[in-house]
């Protein structure tokens, strides 16, 4: 199996102009590539390549898979907002039509990579895509991190709950002048670093930042000499890298996931266990938004 993390280039303005990237991990959660790709013809035909002779793909895509709204948020944006986790906000309107990600779709489903909600757990064989939110599944690591991943070791109710993921720093990738990402981008490989069943260094990745492939995130010097744009690949890698985890850590079912939202009306694949699941699938019950 491979798992496949896209940070898509998704808003009008940057589709088809701007490369995407594509984080693959394996089965053990070691990255074995990554590229970039512009345009769906060539995001689909490199993640065919990924793909070719493994027992199954599944795509994890950082971007607005579902955009069924013609203006406002999506209903699911309005539930995990309530929850202090980050969500994407997309309409119609602002694409003037048909989304990129649509366009996207197409594209995957030509090389036999299904759309779907809900990828199975712990099977082989099958090469399907779902929506991530790179962001929100860095909130949660970082939840996780503080010790508030499955209930032990935190009193009280979803108030307590809920205050500790509203006191969580809103991890700023590519907003700010070049210290702060810089900032904000080295804290985000420090979580990635040490987040469980994650490799991050593998010996077949190069420090080359500007290498149109394989580079090795955890060997770049992350600070303000940086361009903005060479701060903007590294953002690229780190959504990348999170989605194709959000993507293995639901296939693993191990560590806990769950999906808000669900087909068309949209939806959103995101890490959670225990206490913090339930505390989202309580605001899903509350908003009438199915969950799994």
């Amino acid at each position: 199996m491979r798992f496949i993390g896209c940070s898509l280039a998704w808003r009008p303005g940057e589709a088809g102009e701007r490369p995407s990237c594509l984080v693959v991990m394996d089965e053990r959660g070691s990255i074995v590539a990554n590229s970039f790709a512009t345009g769906a013809g060539e995001i689909s035909s490199v993640v065919e390549g990924y793909a070719e002779g493994r027992r199954g793909v599944v795509m994890g895509v950082d971007a607005p898979l579902s955009v069924p709204n013609e203006r406002g948020t999506r209903r699911i944006e309005r539930v995990l907002s309530k929850l202090s986790l980050p969500a994407y906000s997309a309409s119609r309107k602002m694409f003037g039509g048909e989304t990129f990600a649509e366009e996207l779709l197409a594209s995957l489903e030509g090389v036999g990579v299904e759309y779907t909600d809900y990828p199975f757990r712990k099977v082989r064989g099958q090469r399907t895509v779902t929506e991530v939110d790179s962001v929100a599944t860095l909130k949660v690591l970082l939840f996780e991190r503080g010790g508030q991943a499955d209930g032990n070791g935190r009193d009280g109710d979803d108030d307590d709950l809920a205050g500790v993921l509203r006191g969580l720093p809103e991890p700023k990738l590519r907003k700010g002048n070049k210290e702060a990402r810089a900032g904000a981008l080295k804290s985000a490989v420090d979580v990635l670093w040490n987040t469980p069943g994650l490799r991050l260094r593998t010996g077949n990745l190069s420090a080359d930042l500007s290498a149109e492939e394989n580079v090795d995130l955890s060997k770049i010097d992350i600070d303000s000499s940086l361009s903005h744009a060479e701060l903007d690949r590294v953002a690229s890698l780190v959504e990348g890298t999170l989605a194709a985890y959000a993507a293995h850590r639901h296939w693993k079912g191990r560590d806990g996931s769950i999906v808000v939202g669900t087909g068309y009306e949209g939806f959103v694949l995101l890490p959670a266990a225990g206490d913090l699941y339930e505390h989202i699938a309580e605001e899903c019950r509350a908003a009438g938004v199915p969950y799994v």
